[in-house]
Protein backbone atom coordinates (compact mmCIF):
# COMPACT_ATOMS: atom_id res chain seq x y z
CA UNK A 1 0.00 0.00 0.00
CA UNK A 2 2.93 2.80 0.85
CA UNK A 3 4.54 2.02 -2.60
CA UNK A 4 1.04 3.35 -4.25
CA UNK A 5 1.03 6.06 -2.08
CA UNK A 6 4.37 7.38 -2.69
CA UNK A 7 4.06 7.02 -6.43
CA UNK A 8 0.60 8.95 -6.31
CA UNK A 9 2.80 11.34 -4.41
CA UNK A 10 5.62 11.72 -6.66
CA UNK A 11 3.18 11.89 -9.40
CA UNK A 12 1.77 14.72 -8.33
CA UNK A 13 4.94 16.13 -7.75
CA UNK A 14 5.35 15.37 -11.29
CA UNK A 15 2.01 17.25 -12.45
CA UNK A 16 2.84 20.48 -10.29
CA UNK A 17 6.18 20.89 -12.08
CA UNK A 18 5.23 20.18 -15.53
CA UNK A 19 2.09 22.53 -14.65
CA UNK A 20 4.46 25.25 -13.47
CA UNK A 21 6.42 24.80 -16.66
CA UNK A 22 3.75 25.59 -18.67
CA UNK A 23 2.81 28.90 -16.19
CA UNK A 24 6.25 29.88 -16.88
CA UNK A 25 5.70 29.64 -20.99
CA UNK A 26 2.43 32.09 -20.57
CA UNK A 27 4.17 34.31 -18.28
CA UNK A 28 7.13 34.52 -21.06
CA UNK A 29 4.44 35.34 -23.88
CA UNK A 30 3.38 38.40 -21.98
CA UNK A 31 0.29 40.62 -21.83
CA UNK A 32 -1.44 40.60 -24.99
CA UNK A 33 -0.71 43.70 -27.78
CA UNK A 34 -3.29 45.78 -28.90
CA UNK A 35 -1.98 49.60 -31.11
CA UNK A 36 -5.49 50.26 -31.05
CA UNK A 37 -7.19 52.75 -29.03
CA UNK A 38 -8.72 52.18 -26.43
CA UNK A 39 -12.66 52.78 -25.79
CA UNK A 40 -13.53 50.66 -22.68
CA UNK A 41 -12.40 49.16 -19.33
CA UNK A 42 -9.90 46.40 -19.40
CA UNK A 43 -10.04 46.02 -16.16
CA UNK A 44 -13.60 45.82 -15.87
CA UNK A 45 -13.35 43.34 -19.10
CA UNK A 46 -11.64 41.13 -17.40
CA UNK A 47 -13.84 40.48 -14.62
CA UNK A 48 -16.64 40.17 -16.81
CA UNK A 49 -15.29 37.66 -18.61
CA UNK A 50 -14.61 35.32 -15.45
CA UNK A 51 -17.98 35.65 -14.01
CA UNK A 52 -21.13 37.18 -16.25
CA UNK A 53 -19.66 35.67 -19.29
CA UNK A 54 -19.63 32.03 -17.47
CA UNK A 55 -23.59 32.47 -17.08
CA UNK A 56 -25.41 29.81 -19.38
CA UNK A 57 -27.46 33.24 -20.92
CA UNK A 58 -24.37 34.28 -22.24
CA UNK A 59 -23.48 31.22 -24.03
CA UNK A 60 -25.17 30.32 -27.17
CA UNK A 61 -24.50 26.45 -26.48
CA UNK A 62 -24.82 26.22 -22.98
CA UNK A 63 -27.76 28.34 -22.86
CA UNK A 64 -29.53 25.63 -24.91
CA UNK A 65 -28.16 22.74 -23.23
CA UNK A 66 -28.83 23.29 -19.13
CA UNK A 67 -28.97 19.99 -18.50
CA UNK A 68 -24.88 19.08 -19.52
CA UNK A 69 -24.32 22.55 -18.23
CA UNK A 70 -25.19 21.99 -14.74
CA UNK A 71 -23.65 18.37 -15.09
CA UNK A 72 -20.02 19.82 -15.86
CA UNK A 73 -20.21 22.62 -13.25
CA UNK A 74 -20.98 19.67 -10.60
CA UNK A 75 -18.32 17.42 -12.35
CA UNK A 76 -15.64 20.78 -12.07
CA UNK A 77 -16.49 21.13 -8.61
CA UNK A 78 -16.04 17.26 -7.70
CA UNK A 79 -13.35 17.68 -8.84
CA UNK A 80 -11.54 20.28 -6.94
CA UNK A 81 -13.34 18.88 -4.04
CA UNK A 82 -11.32 15.16 -4.51
CA UNK A 83 -8.21 17.01 -5.25
CA UNK A 84 -8.64 19.00 -1.94
CA UNK A 85 -9.20 15.94 -0.20
CA UNK A 86 -6.26 14.25 -1.39
CA UNK A 87 -4.11 17.22 -0.18
CA UNK A 88 -5.84 16.62 3.00
CA UNK A 89 -4.84 12.96 3.53
CA UNK A 90 -0.62 14.50 3.41
CA UNK A 91 -1.92 15.32 7.09
CA UNK A 92 -2.40 12.63 9.38
CA UNK A 93 -4.43 14.95 11.94
CA UNK A 94 -7.02 16.13 9.36
CA UNK A 95 -7.10 12.42 8.04
CA UNK A 96 -8.41 11.54 11.60
CA UNK A 97 -10.56 14.14 12.05
CA UNK A 98 -12.12 12.44 8.74
CA UNK A 99 -12.18 8.69 10.30
CA UNK A 100 -13.79 10.39 13.49
CA UNK A 101 -16.72 12.48 11.81
CA UNK A 102 -19.07 10.11 9.84
CA UNK A 103 -21.26 13.09 8.80
CA UNK A 104 -18.46 14.78 7.05
CA UNK A 105 -17.39 11.76 5.21
CA UNK A 106 -20.59 10.76 4.31
CA UNK A 107 -21.06 14.36 2.69
CA UNK A 108 -18.10 14.45 0.74
CA UNK A 109 -18.45 11.04 -0.59
CA UNK A 110 -22.18 11.68 -1.87
CA UNK A 111 -20.96 14.61 -3.67
CA UNK A 112 -18.37 12.91 -5.31
CA UNK A 113 -21.35 10.10 -5.94
CA UNK A 114 -23.28 12.68 -7.46
CA UNK A 115 -20.51 13.99 -9.56
CA UNK A 116 -19.50 10.27 -10.63
CA UNK A 117 -22.84 10.18 -12.41
CA UNK A 118 -21.97 13.78 -14.00
CA UNK A 119 -19.00 12.68 -15.77
CA UNK A 120 -20.39 8.76 -17.02
CA UNK A 121 -23.61 10.95 -18.38
CA UNK A 122 -20.76 13.16 -20.04
CA UNK A 123 -18.49 10.59 -21.60
CA UNK A 124 -22.18 8.44 -22.66
CA UNK A 125 -23.17 11.95 -24.23
CA UNK A 126 -19.94 12.18 -26.08
CA UNK A 127 -20.59 8.63 -27.41
CA UNK A 128 -24.58 8.85 -28.23
CA UNK A 129 -24.41 12.59 -29.76
CA UNK A 130 -24.31 13.09 -33.62
CA UNK A 131 -23.32 16.04 -32.78
CA UNK A 132 -20.48 15.85 -30.32
CA UNK A 133 -19.03 12.33 -31.53
CA UNK A 134 -17.38 13.91 -34.69
CA UNK A 135 -15.75 16.41 -32.21
CA UNK A 136 -14.61 14.19 -29.50
CA UNK A 137 -11.23 12.22 -29.79
CA UNK A 138 -9.36 9.44 -27.23
CA UNK A 139 -7.96 12.52 -25.16
CA UNK A 140 -11.33 13.86 -24.23
CA UNK A 141 -12.55 10.25 -23.54
CA UNK A 142 -9.14 9.55 -21.57
CA UNK A 143 -9.31 12.89 -19.65
CA UNK A 144 -12.82 12.40 -18.63
CA UNK A 145 -12.87 8.91 -17.90
CA UNK A 146 -9.51 9.14 -15.81
CA UNK A 147 -10.89 12.40 -13.42
CA UNK A 148 -14.61 10.48 -13.01
CA UNK A 149 -12.32 7.45 -12.15
CA UNK A 150 -10.58 9.76 -9.39
CA UNK A 151 -14.48 11.04 -8.00
CA UNK A 152 -15.52 7.64 -7.82
CA UNK A 153 -12.81 6.06 -6.11
CA UNK A 154 -12.55 8.87 -3.60
CA UNK A 155 -16.35 8.88 -2.81
CA UNK A 156 -15.71 5.06 -2.07
CA UNK A 157 -12.46 5.93 0.05
CA UNK A 158 -14.75 7.96 2.50
CA UNK A 159 -17.35 5.50 2.40
CA UNK A 160 -15.01 3.38 3.88
CA UNK A 161 -14.13 6.37 6.50
CA UNK A 162 -17.80 6.72 7.54
CA UNK A 163 -18.18 3.27 8.21
CA UNK A 164 -14.87 2.02 9.47
CA UNK A 165 -15.91 -0.15 11.99
CA UNK A 166 -18.59 -2.25 10.20
CA UNK A 167 -15.74 -2.38 7.48
CA UNK A 168 -13.84 -3.93 9.82
CA UNK A 169 -16.04 -5.91 11.46
CA UNK A 170 -17.97 -7.40 8.00
CA UNK A 171 -14.71 -7.37 5.72
CA UNK A 172 -11.52 -8.90 5.43
CA UNK A 173 -8.90 -6.37 6.21
CA UNK A 174 -7.86 -6.64 2.33
CA UNK A 175 -10.29 -4.89 1.72
CA UNK A 176 -10.07 -2.04 3.16
CA UNK A 177 -6.17 -1.95 1.64
CA UNK A 178 -7.50 -2.59 -1.71
CA UNK A 179 -9.44 0.39 -1.03
CA UNK A 180 -6.85 2.64 -0.28
CA UNK A 181 -4.18 0.73 -2.94
CA UNK A 182 -7.01 1.64 -5.61
CA UNK A 183 -7.52 5.16 -4.87
CA UNK A 184 -3.97 6.13 -5.05
CA UNK A 185 -3.22 4.26 -8.15
CA UNK A 186 -6.00 6.16 -9.86
CA UNK A 187 -4.92 9.25 -8.45
CA UNK A 188 -1.24 8.60 -9.63
CA UNK A 189 -2.86 7.51 -13.30
CA UNK A 190 -4.62 11.15 -13.41
CA UNK A 191 -1.73 13.28 -12.15
CA UNK A 192 0.74 12.01 -14.69
CA UNK A 193 -1.54 11.86 -17.31
CA UNK A 194 -2.93 15.77 -17.01
CA UNK A 195 0.06 17.66 -17.65
CA UNK A 196 -0.30 16.20 -21.78
CA UNK A 197 -3.87 16.06 -21.89
CA UNK A 198 -7.06 18.82 -22.06
CA UNK A 199 -6.99 18.94 -18.62
CA UNK A 200 -4.05 21.19 -18.37
CA UNK A 201 -6.55 23.56 -19.31
CA UNK A 202 -6.47 24.26 -15.46
CA UNK A 203 -3.93 26.80 -16.65
CA UNK A 204 -4.48 27.88 -19.33
CA UNK A 205 -8.20 28.47 -18.62
CA UNK A 206 -7.06 31.72 -16.71
CA UNK A 207 -4.97 33.17 -19.68
CA UNK A 208 -7.86 32.43 -22.22
CA UNK A 209 -10.29 34.37 -20.26
CA UNK A 210 -7.87 36.92 -19.59
CA UNK A 211 -7.05 37.71 -23.01
CA UNK A 212 -10.86 37.65 -23.59
CA UNK A 213 -11.10 39.91 -20.89
CA UNK A 214 -8.82 42.24 -22.60
CA UNK A 215 -10.01 42.07 -26.14
CA UNK A 216 -13.68 42.93 -25.74
CA UNK A 217 -12.92 44.78 -22.34
CA UNK A 218 -10.68 47.24 -24.24
CA UNK A 219 -13.27 47.74 -26.86
CA UNK A 220 -16.25 48.44 -24.79
CA UNK A 221 -17.79 45.45 -25.74
CA UNK A 222 -17.42 43.53 -22.21
CA UNK A 223 -19.32 44.31 -19.82
CA UNK A 224 -21.98 44.73 -22.08
CA UNK A 225 -24.08 48.28 -22.02
CA UNK A 226 -27.25 48.15 -20.33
Amino acid sequence: MNYFMYASYVALLFCFTMCFIHFLRLLKLGAPKDLSESSGNIAAGVLYSNTGAMLPAQKESASRHLPTYTAGILFHIGSFIALFCFLLLFFDAVCGFFFRHTFISLLIATYLVISSCCGIGLIIKRIVSKQLRPFSNADDYISTGLVTLFHLVSAILFIAFAFHDIFHQYFSSNIHADIICTYFLAATLLFLYLPFSKLKHVIYYFAARYHLGFFYGRRGTWPPKK
